[in-house]
């Protein structure tokens, strides 16, 4: 059996952070939220825990992450 080459491999999608740009980016182009994993999963290994943690986040703000400066 033949291996694909390694331009073929799909990136992984685990950090909440990129998760989050991820989902806005989707959501801004008309994606609803039941869409987003399916979408992602297309190009993506994604973390669907932290996704669906994501997501629901995003849903309980109106739809916009809300970022906070950590020192």
């Amino acid at each position: 059996m033949l291996l694909p080459p390694d331009d073929y491999a799909k990136r992984r999608l685990t950090e909440p952070a990129e998760l989050t740009v991820a989902a806005e980016f989707l959501i801004a182009r008309g994606f609803g939220s039941d869409e987003i994993a399916v979408q992602l999963s297309r190009f993506y290994y994604v973390d669907i825990d932290a996704l669906n943690d994501v997501v629901s986040n995003m849903s309980d703000h109106g739809g916009k992450a809300q970022w906070r400066h950590v020192s």
